[in-house]
């Protein structure tokens, strides 16, 4: 038990050791780099924030987007999405195909081969509009991800710079450049460097992440679109063929 409190205390020793220098350093440092270093605090914040958000919003869409296609591929004709519309649970792909259906809702029941291709071409004018919508949803809030990343270490660098003038500045006062007196300013002047890179590396990696998933998910809803666009077409030849016939 002595050695287990003795390992404990040696720990918590060496863990303020080496972390209040910084907050010492912090709390020592001018109004200008803590307006910095709240800056960079509120980048942090909101990406994370956003980040985690947006992650279990992508694998709620996943996971949604494939039960609804799971049901889908059992659909043979075009009158048969309405019903899947309204048992299925909200998805990206429920509400392409709500869509599609509201457009289709308006045509006449009269086919003609003049008419089904201006039929069609209505229908893939409903699916671009539906997805691009879609895309405009998934991409919400990306673009603090991509400014914070762009923005952080520029800002880190500005307070660098201004803690190396200030560092400076002290060495002429004091009218030495020892090191004991340049190494105080010049360490709480690299702080906001450090706090530049901590926002930006991972908000730059979630931007690509879900960048990529968006692409990826438009790509699929392309596809999806297509397959629902030959159900309505096919829909369209065979009652052509029973008039014909």
């Amino acid at each position: 038990m002595v050695n287990g409190k003795c390992s404990w205390f040696s720990f918590a020793e060496v863990f303020l050791n080496n972390s209040v220098p910084i907050l010492q350093m912090v709390a020592q440092s001018d109004i200008a780099t803590i307006v910095v270093l709240c800056i960079l605090a509120i980048m942090s914040f909101g990406s994370w924030g956003i980040m985690i958000v947006k992650y279990f919003e992508y694998k709620k869409n996943q996971r949604t987007n494939a039960e609804f296609f799971r049901k889908f591929s059992t659909v043979s004709q075009f009158v048969q999405l309405q019903g899947l519309c309204e048992s299925a649970d909200d998805s990206a792909l429920r509400r392409l195909t709500a869509e599609v259906l509201k457009e289709a809702s308006k045509f006449s029941n009269f086919v003609s081969y003049d008419s089904i291709q201006h039929r069609a071409s209505l229908l893939e004018d409903t699916i671009q509009r539906s997805i691009e919508g879609l895309r405009l949803t998934e991409d919400k809030y990306l673009s603090f991800l991509a400014t914070s990343s762009n923005l952080a270490p520029f800002f880190g660098l500005l307070g660098t710079v201004w803690g190396i003038m200030v560092a400076f500045f002290q060495i002429g006062q004091h009218g030495s450049a020892d090191l004991t007196v340049v190494a105080p300013g010049i360490a709480m002047a690299l702080i906001t460097t450090v706090g530049g890179l901590v926002v930006a590396i991972p908000a730059s990696a979630a931007y690509n992440y879900f960048t990529s998933c968006n692409s990826q998910n438009e790509i699929s809803y392309f596809n999806f679109g297509s397959q629902v666009l030959s159900l309505f077409k096919r829909g369209d030849l065979l009652a052509l063929e029973e008039v014909a016939g």
